[in-house]
């Protein structure tokens, strides 16, 4: 499949989406990624256990300074997700995240080219 998108930015959005990941994710668990195609985009989907179930609206989490936990003590400035956003918007992409419980998934949405 073929998208849209700018190299440096993309590997950005990846990078900190896996860092988040590395940080965040319950340890032993498995992270599962996938590349599917929705209309005319291109759809990369990453899907992980958090180590703690994540009380916290998808809208706050994408917000600056922001973590999924409070009591998280790991380090970090929250700001992976709130740039990843604005890097994906740079390039006509989208970031979607949805959280059920301890299930966290985030979709970058490319368009086809």
């Amino acid at each position: 499949m073929v998208v849209r998108a700018d190299s440096k930015l993309c590997y950005r959005v990846l990078d900190n989406l896996m860092n988040n990941v590395k940080k965040y994710a319950m340890p032993g668990t498995r992270v599962y990624l996938s590349l599917t195609q929705e209309d005319t985009w291109g759809v990369l989907t990453l899907l992980n256990v958090s180590q703690t179930q994540l009380n916290i609206p998808v809208e706050e989490l994408m917000e600056r300074f922001v973590r999924g936990d409070a009591s998280r003590s790991t380090d970090g400035s929250g700001l992976g997700l709130s740039i990843a956003q604005n890097l994906c918007e740079l390039q006509g992409a989208k970031l979607e995240l949805s959280i059920s419980g301890d299930l966290f998934t985030a979709k970058v949405k490319f368009q086809k080219a």
